[in-house]
């Protein structure tokens, strides 16, 4: 377990796993990140011996990622965003306009229950480079309805983002985004490449990759 301090004065402690292989971690980090607030990381080793002792320390669920500030405990990645949105609401983290602040609210939601098959098969390792050579029905169902998705909010909010500015629809979809790009999704749409892009450029995701690469996981954990 390791601890990495986001500032001198930590507002809330955020637990999280391997960089490398943990999407919801990733998501509720990026959202910490782009909220402006002071926190301090602790990172916990998936798949050992000492995992879950580690864990059940901040995480009644035994899950991560986890938020803790005083008494207050959230294990659940959506949840972490809606607090950090209402703690810090000068960060914007959901869209200024009603109907875009519900659509984004929805395709949150939608990466937090669905796409089961991608989740199977394209497990999220950022140190993973190689295409997939037979994609399951319901995988190829799951792209298609992301890439549907992406397509439909980025004609309306021309980018950079989904909604225009990044907000937690984003942190939520940029694991998913690293999954296309490790098992080399063929992808055509120009508008959607350069939102893939504009993800793999975002302050917050380039140093969680730099940091991911340069962790000595030593099984993969999915």
């Amino acid at each position: 377990m390791a601890y990495h301090v986001h500032s001198d004065k930590p507002y809330f402690d955020l637990i999280i796993g391997d960089k490398t292989f943990s999407s919801w971690s990733m998501r509720a980090w990026l959202v910490a990140v782009q909220s402006g607030l002071p926190f301090r990381e602790v990172n916990i080793t998936l798949d050992q011996p000492k995992t879950a002792a580690q864990i059940a320390k901040f995480s009644p669920s035994g899950k991560v990622p986890a938020l803790k500030q005083g008494k207050i405990v959230l294990w659940d990645s959506l949840a972490i965003a809606e607090y950090l949105n209402e703690l810090s609401p000068e960060a914007k983290l959901w869209p200024e306009d009603i109907g875009a602040r519900a659509l984004a609210r929805a395709y949150a939601a939608e990466v937090h229950s669905g796409f089961a098959s991608l989740r199977s098969q394209l497990s999220m390792d950022l140190k993973h480079s190689e295409e997939v050579r037979h994609l399951t029905p319901g995988t190829i169902t799951d792209i298609n309805r992301i890439l549907e998705m992406w397509t439909t909010a980025l004609k309306v909010s021309e980018g950079p983002y989904l909604f225009g500015d990044f907000c937690i629809a984003d942190a939520f979809f940029a694991p998913i985004v690293f999954r296309f790009l490790s098992y080399k999704i063929q992808i055509k749409d120009k508008m959607v490449k350069a939102y893939m892009k504009n993800i793999q450029d975002h302050h917050g995701v380039q140093f969680w990759v730099e940091e991911a690469l340069k962790e000595k996981t030593p099984r993969k954990v999915f």
